[in-house]
């Protein structure tokens, strides 16, 4: 009898593509970022004149596009599905940190991420009647940014239990390449457990 997907799945590199998504969804907050303080900046205080702008109108748009990506990579990662790239495959592949993973699962709920990727991203759920749809659901800045924490707080338990102690600098090393959008984010993440450790690292970075 042949090995199911769960006892056939590599751990190396089920945990690498975690990273390597993780890593994807730092840099789309990055440019989310920007995209947010760039249309701040541009706005004024006369709201006809601004809706009038297709500069703040095209960055509204990009500025949504980046947060939708992110708000249904999120919803994906707390998924509770073998042979896909989450945190529920990964935890019970290494037995630990199942409790962290169903934490960030029921934030997504409470927070109405997941509902938002479901309702009105992708895999949309279709309601019968015009008369079922809600309204699209308004997530704020600051809960996108804590569900991106607690993803990469998770991850970077998983790295310590299966890379070792040195992983801890190695996150140190990838996050000065952050604003470096030459590089793939999902590469360079992947590939963090070969990144060399700079001897000036500290705690404090």
């Amino acid at each position: 009898m042949s090995k199911s997907r769960f006892d056939n799945t590599d751990l190396e590199n089920l945990i690498s593509n975690l990273r390597g998504e993780i890593g994807v969804i730092i840099q789309s907050w990055t440019l989310m970022r920007d995209l947010l303080f760039e249309y701040r900046s541009l706005c004024s205080d006369d709201f006809i004149k601004d809706s009038q702008n297709n500069k703040l109108s095209k960055l509204h748009l990009l500025k949504k596009k980046v947060e939708n990506e992110i708000i249904a990579a999120l919803s994906e990662l707390g998924e509770k599905k073998y042979r896909y790239v989450n945190f529920y495959f990964a935890t019970a592949k290494l037995n630990a940190y199942k409790a962290d993973a169903d934490e960030f699962e029921n934030f997504l709920k409470l927070k109405n991420i997941r509902a938002k990727r479901h309702e009105f991203i992708s895999h949309k759920d279709l309601p019968a009647t015009f008369d079922e749809q809600v309204g699209e659901y308004r997530i704020e800045y600051f809960t996108l940014l804590r569900a991106i924490c607690k993803a990469v707080i998770l991850m970077k338990k998983i790295d310590k239990q299966f890379i070792g102690i040195n992983s801890k600098y190695q996150w140190i090393e990838i996050r000065k390449r952050r604003y470096d959008y030459s590089l793939s984010a999902r590469a360079a993440y992947l590939l963090l457990p070969y990144i060399k450790i700079s001897t000036t690292n500290n705690d404090s970075a």
